[in-house]
């Protein structure tokens, strides 16, 4: 009989270890994918969402969200399959709510150790006003009034925040999508959020969210410049080192371009001939930024700087582009302004812009592209009321956007009768009796009719565009 001296007895002691470690986390692994496999949400149609490349979807029909082994969720629509990410966020208008999938932070008044946590399934009214974490550098604001503190931004219901590393953030709902270049303050009806700092304030009480399971921002403050007289050796080497180079740059590129000489002085000595260092430094005069987009009825406001010293632009533009990439219109800033308006735009559509600009290098004409955008234009705030039943007649009341003027509106009833067939009526108004009206309001005479009767608004044009208005109200006759 053959004996095990202790080091093999060891030897198969790690290998039987290991062998029930391999199963119990095999184990654990098929009970996971077991018990995600059974784990379903049903989403209504019409819902609103978002994919793990932040691209907007719609969904035309009931869908299905499960979630895969990794805890990454994904949604079946159709023979469609979308992936989510770990965290799912659905927007349903119809029912105006939130519906939350995976982790979230809920940020209180109670600061950074008062911190609620929602897992798995979390339905939240818009209604509310809600500050969530979701991962590193990224929020989700639910609030019914959200906009900036400039006023660049003006929208509603939630908006999703994601930072990069050095502070700029994107700002997306099924409104916006826009990015910040500066320092932005959001504003709701119960707090302010920093975004580049990361800070938050509620009640007067400032809360670093940094502090909420970490971040890598990097993002830090400009300090202001120092006051005349103060650090005054600081001051001589910084204006020696800027005057040096400077000097020798602008020797390299105006006074090549001018016929001035450039004085060649400083730490560098220019370094004229360094081609790329001059094509550096060209590369950054040609520097513009779109610091906002804001859509609405109809419109788009777009907010920029141009930076061109050397005016060497020969233009500055936006490539507007509906969901079939044809092109819609062109937009040509001014280089003395800093806002343009995008008009006779179809309302409740989505626009893809694409921000480029024109120059000419050596004789070429250069075309770039410098920052784009995917914007959806709202459409008008309409709802409608009953306000009268009678056994004759049924009164009615539209309320409307007094911010835009109709072109055309009508209001309908439709009613099954207890003996068979339908009736219907309908009512339009027009232009003159829509423009800058909070409401309108009419009513329906009729000899019979059935148990219920349904209203709804139908046949909006706004700029000459029919809108999709969804305002219906039922009422019970009998």
């Amino acid at each position: 009989m053959r004996k095990y001296d202790k080091r093999n007895k060891i030897y198969f002691g790690l290998v039987i270890l290991a062998s029930l470690i391999l199963i119990i986390i095999f184990s654990f692994f098929i009970a996971k994918v077991i018990k995600n496999g059974k784990i379903e949400y049903f989403i209504d149609s019409g819902s609103i969402l978002y994919d793990k490349d932040k691209n907007l979807i719609k969904l035309e029909s009931e869908s299905v969200l499960k979630i895969k082994w990794n805890d990454e969720y994904y949604l079946m629509e159709d023979k469609n399959m979308y992936l989510l990410g770990t965290n799912g966020i659905i927007y349903n208008p119809s029912k105006d709510i939130m519906q939350l999938y995976g982790k979230y932070y809920e940020v209180t008044s109670g600061g950074e150790d008062n911190v609620v946590v929602y897992e798995d399934e979390t339905v939240v009214r818009t209604t509310e006003s809600k500050f969530l974490k979701i991962a590193d550098r990224k929020y989700l604001i639910i609030d019914p009034v959200i906009k900036t503190e400039n006023g660049s931004l003006n929208t509603k219901n939630y908006l999703i925040v994601e930072l990069d590393k050095m502070g700029n953030a994107t700002l997306i709902n099924n409104e916006v999508n826009l990015k910040t270049f500066e320092p932005t303050t959001i504003i709701t009806s119960n707090f302010t959020f920093d975004i580049a700092n990361e800070q938050l304030t509620i009640s007067d009480q400032i809360i670093d969210l940094k502090k909420i399971i970490g971040s890598t921002n990097q993002y830090v403050k400009p300090e202001e410049n120092p006051s005349d007289g103060e650090d005054d050796n600081s001051s001589d080497n910084n204006q020696g080192n800027n005057s040096g180079n400077n000097q020798g740059n602008i020797g390299g590129n105006t006074g090549g371009n001018t016929g001035e000489s450039g004085n060649n002085e400083g730490q560098t000595g220019g370094n004229n001939n360094d081609d790329e260092n001059i094509d550096d430094i060209i590369d950054k005069t040609k520097t513009t930024s779109i610091i906002s987009v804001n859509p609405s009825v109809g419109n788009i406001s777009i907010d920029y700087v141009i930076y061109d010293p050397l005016n060497e632009y020969e233009s500055v533009f936006v490539e507007v582009r509906d969901n079939n990439n044809t092109l819609v219109s062109v937009g040509y800033f001014d280089k003395m302004n800093t806002n343009f308006i995008i008009t006779g735009l179809k309302a409740n559509t989505t626009y893809n812009l694409t921000f480029k600009y024109v120059y000419y290098r050596e004789g070429v004409r250069v075309e770039e592209k410098f920052d784009e955008a995917s914007v959806t234009v709202g459409k008008p705030n309409i709802s409608l009321r009953v306000d009268k039943v009678t056994s004759k007649a049924i009164y009615y009341t539209v309320l409307l956007d007094k911010d835009y003027s109709l072109d055309t509106l009508t209001v309908n009833l439709v009613s099954d009768l207890e003996g068979g067939g339908q009736v219907e009526y309908s009512n339009t108004f027009d232009s003159n009796t829509l423009a800058n009206k909070e409401s309108v309001s009419g009513s329906f005479s009729y000899s019979d009719i059935g148990q219920f009767a349904t209203l709804y608004v139908n046949n909006v044009k706004f700029s000459g565009y029919p809108i999709n208005i969804d305002a219906k109200y039922k009422v019970v006759m009998k």
